[in-house]
């Protein structure tokens, strides 16, 4: 055991050596590129000190198989269930299946539709679509430069209205002061 042990690290050793000789080809391994072996093997040790400290880790390690288990999600199909539990499973599922088989019957009579040359032909119609999006996006542009335009002109209008008003107000008042000063003053008898 203890000689096939050393073995597999030894193998392992060498496929790393190969893996730096890919990786870093003939650059010398310096602190820039340190052996890959040596950086792990103390990385383990530290590690290993780190975690014989603390109990509650190295209860967690010793049950990792159980733990790698548990999380494989193969895990749940080799149980066996009994024929009862199976049907409370299904049963309790059966809304959620009878949607599911009546969309499947929806998307099985539009099949059709599906495979009809419109939508075969929809792939070929991508250079018209880019054309429609870009003159949509200048006409669009243009909406919004004429909605400025004619807002600008709507200001003007009320400019001129309001300067209009006040024209016309003031003219009324200067002809309301005409006629009471042209209207002949009573005598008195």
């Amino acid at each position: 055991m203890a000689a096939s042990g050393v073995e597999n690290l030894d193998v392992l050793e060498e496929r790393v050596r190969k893996l730096e000789e890919k990786i870093f080809g003939p650059l010398p391994k310096d602190a820039e590129y340190p052996e890959v072996v040596s950086t792990l093997a103390s990385l383990g040790g530290q590690l290993g000190s780190a975690l014989g400290t603390r109990d509650r880790m190295m209860m967690v390690m010793k049950r990792l198989d159980e733990l790698e288990r548990y999380l494989d999600p193969s895990y749940g199909e080799a149980i066996e269930l009994s024929d009862s539990l199976k049907l409370d499973l299904v049963l309790a599922r059966e809304e959620h299946l009878r949607s599911q088989q009546q969309q499947l019957n929806t998307m099985h009579s539009l099949k059709h539709v599906l495979d009809s040359q419109h939508i075969a032909d929809a792939t070929s119609l991508g250079d018209e679509l880019i054309q429609i999006s870009n003159r949509y996006s200048q006409d669009e542009g243009s909406a919004s430069e004429q909605n400025a335009y004619i807002k600008d002109l709507l200001n003007q209008y009320n400019a001129i209205i309001s300067s209009l008003t006040e024209s016309f107000i003031k003219m009324d008042e200067i002809v309301t002061k005409a006629e009471i000063a042209a209207i002949p003053k009573k005598s008195q008898d």
